[in-house]
């Protein structure tokens, strides 16, 4: 094989590696990134990078959304103060309205598997009761009532879908509660952070586990089993009403997947010998 052959195949190979690399890391610094999207109190709809706490508008949603969830499958809903369900737009914010749950308020809304659910904020004769929610015509059917102050939040744990951890107010504080959604017992955990009357409003997990949460001041923690928080920074200010965790396999800025890195780099290696072969003059023997 000619020198110019060898030389040029060579630097073929060296460049593959190369973007490979430069690929692979791409890939995995996004898994490990943890993001959300977030509603605060000017009607915008935000995409939050929860590991560097960094909030980015994306547009206005139209509507004063109190809760926000995404589906399994990467859709985004929200509800209003009035108990409307909306379908919310991920690339530009528009809130679509699909129907009224009847429920009044709603701030705690999440994803229990596939279902939809959300809980009445109102908290009347001290009953807080959880709904699962039609996402076609947003009829509410009550799951199970427990005896907690107004919820504010809702996450579901990722290792029961049966439990739900919620923000609970009290006239003094604010507690993280764990409620079971089959029995309706509920343990308080412990006081979330706050600073002052900025209570948290917005709380999910992520998808490494973790328990995230946004309060009124911008604050973004990580929340412990206690319902201590840890402080990750501040976005930007914003007074948060709600946050929902994208579903894994759904970042808001697709990279490439492993399979499509290896089709790139095969037609890479394609083109290379192909070129390397008119260079070296055609069917000509070595």
């Amino acid at each position: 094989m000619p020198r110019d052959r060898w030389t040029l195949l060579a630097t073929g190979f060296a460049a593959m590696f190369l973007v490979a690399g430069i690929l692979h890391f791409s890939v995995r610094s996004a898994a490990a990134d943890q993001f959300g999207f977030a509603v605060d109190n000017t009607t915008n709809l935000f995409s939050v990078d929860l590991t560097t706490a960094t909030a980015t508008p994306i547009g206005f949603t139209g509507q004063f959304l109190q809760g926000l969830a995404v589906s399994p499958q990467g859709s985004l809903f929200g509800t209003d103060y009035l108990g409307g369900l909306y379908s919310v737009n991920k690339t530009t914010g528009a809130a679509t309205l699909i129907g009224s749950t009847g429920l009044g308020d709603i701030e705690g809304l999440a994803f229990r598997g596939t279902t939809l659910i959300g809980t009445n904020f109102s908290n009347l004769g001290g009953l807080t009761t959880v709904s699962a929610i039609d996402m076609t015509t947003a009829a509410a059917t009550p799951i199970i009532s427990f005896s907690q102050g107004p919820v504010r939040a809702m996450a579901v744990s990722p290792l029961n879908t049966n439990t739900v951890d919620v923000a609970s107010d009290s006239p003094v504080s604010q507690s993280l509660v764990s409620v079971n959604l089959l029995t309706g017992t509920n343990t308080n955990l412990g006081q979330l952070p706050s600073a002052g009357a900025a209570l948290i409003a917005a709380l999910n997990f992520g998808t490494d586990g973790v328990l995230y949460a946004l309060d009124p001041l911008g604050n973004e923690f990580t929340i412990s089993s206690n319902g201590a928080g840890t402080l990750v920074g501040n976005t930007g200010g914003q007074y948060w009403l709600d946050l929902a965790v994208d579903p894994p396999g759904d970042p808001p800025d697709p990279v490439p997947e492993p399979n499509s890195i290896a089709l790139l780099l095969t037609a890479a290696l394609g083109l290379i010998s192909v070129r390397a072969w008119q260079r070296s003059g055609g069917s000509k023997q070595s």
